[in-house]
């Protein structure tokens, strides 16, 4: 159906919705309405029908608007009319309808407040950010029907202003009311983190990290911190305590553990143990990246043989892209001349493969990226990305 036609639809039920509220108005008052003009409100009528039939759907709401009275029957209408103008693009039409249905002074303090949190929504439409949190901390601080939205609405304001601070605060007020924030607040006390670890300032980051790992202690998020920071102060027992710690947590991230644990162990002398310990990590929790850090272990403990063999007897089981190009590679640095080179060709394939696909999606909307991202750019969950799994992944 044509844009066009479909607005036009929409503005005709908005119409229609409108006369019928002022009707229904109109029986209960038994009364007879006129309009400011002192012109019978039915003239209007006629003139609002004639516009829409001529596609003027906006002269038609802007006439209803100035015509048609607030009362009980016709007030949703108002805001579903200011719902369609924001959800339309045109923001400074919606706030027109919600500030002239604030200066009516019929309206309930119910009704106030659900037209002061659609007006905060449209200020937030429209990027006016320092409007729109005035108005949702108001709410806020009332006891109301909107008191939950109006925090909701304000922690979104709170993210998008990266002010975590404030995030904490009304993450709190929220959990109050019995909303589960749990993994949100776990993730902003882990931004305040990072804002500590890039000053230095490791006391402080090892204190939200801990209040982190206290609203949720399954953030492994503020494990791999926690690992971070410990390896930086050079702790690679704490780091790896740290890192270990994932494999509870949430074992479809083990593969970003690695490259610390390695470190780590490396550091402590204790490589035997990462061996055991990945080897008790693949049988909970298969996934390439283990094997192939696994198979160097191996190789650099054991030889090239032994290191290859662990990584040829998983793919016969679990054969991934990634996987063939590493046993490609070992295969090239034992082999010379034609074969070298035919290896080098088909190694080539599968790097472009590897190259061309995402390493993580998200579980909530399905968004695909390369890196790791702990809130998702396209829905805003946070924690919701994760490894992607299969023969082109993990």
């Amino acid at each position: 159906m044509p844009l066009e036609m479909a607005d036009l639809i929409v503005g005709t039920l908005l119409f229609a919705a409108l006369v019928i509220g002022w009707l229904l108005g109109k029986a209960e008052r038994k009364k007879p309405v006129v309009a400011e003009s002192g012109t019978p409100l039915g003239k209007e009528y006629f003139q609002g029908l004639n516009l829409l039939l001529n596609e003027k759907q906006d002269e038609a709401m802007e006439l209803l608007l100035k015509t048609l009275d607030v009362n009980r029957d016709t007030f949703d209408t108002y805001l579903v009319m200011g719902t369609l103008y924001r959800r339309r693009g045109e923001v400074d039409r919606s706030i027109r309808i919600h500030q002239d249905l604030l200066s009516r002074p019929n309206l309930s303090k119910i009704q106030q407040a659900t037209v002061r949190l659609e007006l905060a929504r449209d200020y937030l439409k429209a990027g006016l950010l320092d409007r729109s949190e005035r108005l949702l901390k108001e709410l806020a601080d009332e006891q109301g029907a909107n008191q939950v939205a109006a925090l909701e609405f304000l922690l979104s304001i709170n993210e998008m202003e990266h002010d975590w601070k404030a995030a904490v605060e009304t993450s709190g007020k929220l959990a109050a009311k019995g909303r589960q924030i749990a993994v949100n607040l776990a993730h902003y006390h882990c931004e305040q983190a990072v804002a500590c670890l890039q000053v230095g300032d490791l006391v402080e980051a090892r204190r939200e990290l801990k209040d982190a790992l206290v609203a949720d202690r399954n953030c492994v998020r503020a494990s791999l911190l926690q690992a971070e920071l410990e390896t930086q102060a050079g702790n690679d027992k704490e780091a790896i305590k740290s890192l270990r710690r994932v494999l509870e947590q949430d074992a479809d991230y083990i593969p970003e553990t690695l490259t610390l644990l390695r470190q780590n162990h490396e550091k402590s002398g204790q490589l035997g143990d990462l061996v055991k310990f990945l080897f008790t990590c693949l049988e909970q929790h298969p996934a390439i990246s283990i094997v192939i850090v696994l198979s160097d272990l191996v190789r650099q403990l054991q030889g090239d043989k032994e290191g290859a063999y662990v990584l040829s007897e998983y793919l016969k089981k679990r054969p991934t892209v990634r996987g063939l190009d590493r046993l490609i590679q070992y295969h090239m640095d034992n082999t010379e001349g034609p074969a070298r080179e035919n290896l080098g060709l088909l190694q080539a394939f599968t790097q472009r493969l590897i190259q061309d696909k995402p390493v993580y999606r998200c579980g909530k909307c399905g968004f695909n990226g390369k890196t790791l991202h702990w809130q998702c750019p396209t829905c805003k969950t946070w924690g919701s990305i994760k490894p992607i799994h299969g023969i082109e992944g993990e």
